[in-house]
């Protein structure tokens, strides 16, 4: 019984070690902070989902001429994972605040014990999920055809990236059926 209790202990430490080096909701903050390609917009009032002091809305700078991607800053769903490259990356959304969700997601990036540092973003017309799965950062989104409804669209598109040279980098990308329920 001893032993088993002593084994069992032992495999939830690995776990906790790798949660502790998930950054908090402030961690996040700090470093979207300290990322000049962002900046926290104070002219965005606060939701009721969202605090301004600590959900701030967060513009993507440097974009195409008369595009805006940005949204508020939703640490708690952040993803973290490693990539094949060794790269240990964290996904965090950014929220518009409407029905459409995550428009946006950041990539932070970093190998071994350096700083994170931001290696791109990821847009969508909206819902994006994305997820570190076998070594790479996959983003899923809907794609509507010209006769889908807005809650149903026929197909998804299926992103996956890696950091090359320190950036983000889309290596595939596929068009799959939606799902059926």
């Amino acid at each position: 019984m001893k032993v088993s209790v002593f084994i069992f202990a032992a495999l939830l430490v690995p776990s906790a070690a790798a949660a502790a080096n998930v950054p908090t909701p402030a961690q996040t903050l700090a470093l979207v902070k300290a990322s000049p390609q962002l900046k926290i917009d104070k002219t965005v009032p606060a939701t009721e989902t969202y605090d301004a002091k600590t959900q701030p809305y967060v513009d993507v700078l440097g974009t195409r001429e008369g595009q805006t991607i940005g949204g508020y800053l939703d640490a708690k769903d952040a993803r973290q994972g490693t990539l094949t490259s060794g790269f240990v990356v964290l996904a965090v959304p950014l929220d518009s605040g409407g029905s459409g969700g995550v428009f946006t997601q950041l990539v932070f990036a970093r190998r071994g014990a350096a700083a994170f540092f931001l290696a791109g973003h990821i847009d969508s017309g909206g819902h994006l999920d994305v997820q570190i799965k076998n070594g790479a950062i996959v983003a899923t989104m809907p794609y509507y055809g010209p006769k889908d409804p807005n809650c149903c669209p026929s197909k998804m598109i299926v992103q996956q990236f890696t950091i090359r040279d320190n950036r983000l980098q889309r290596t595939s990308q596929r068009t799959v059926p939606t799902p059926k329920p």
